[in-house]
């Protein structure tokens, strides 16, 4: 009978997002970054968030959207009101005016290039530098 175990990871890609997340306005929703996926197929990822030195409120987050794409069409930038799948994470308010990381695990892939949106939930408004979104696949492996 075969067994399924995880693969060796993929390595954590590069920052993605670019710019893209510099100065987010709490309440607002990022630009959207692509990651393609259309050639490696892989079926899972840890998404990191980085947060360049930020001071968040009690009870602030940040959400990752993630749309598929059906290879030609993209989907409307919906955000702000909603859509793509959602997960959220908690940001921590110790070490005030410290850099955050979340990590997004098992976020699930599509076989396509996809887009993905952070919503910032913080209270206050990203650093205007030093953030960042990083990409780690990984797979199953049937033996």
């Amino acid at each position: 009978m075969a067994t399924a175990k995880w693969a060796t990871p993929s390595a954590l890609g590069s920052n993605i997002a670019s710019t893209t997340l510099n100065s987010l306005a709490n309440g607002s929703t990022s630009a959207f970054v692509t990651h393609d996926n259309s050639s490696n197929l892989d079926l899972y990822a840890s998404v990191t968030v980085l947060l360049g030195s930020i001071d968040p409120t009690d009870g602030g987050s940040i959400t990752l959207r993630v749309y598929a794409t059906d290879g030609t069409n993209t989907p409307d930038d919906t955000g702000i009101v909603g859509g793509g799948e959602t997960y959220t994470a908690p940001l921590t308010t110790a070490g005030a005016g410290s850099a955050k990381v979340v990590v997004f695990p098992m976020v699930r892939l599509y076989p396509a290039s996809m887009r993905l949106q952070v919503t910032n939930n913080s209270g206050v408004t990203f650093n205007a530098s030093s953030n960042a979104l990083h990409v780690k696949p990984y797979n199953e492996s049937v033996a």
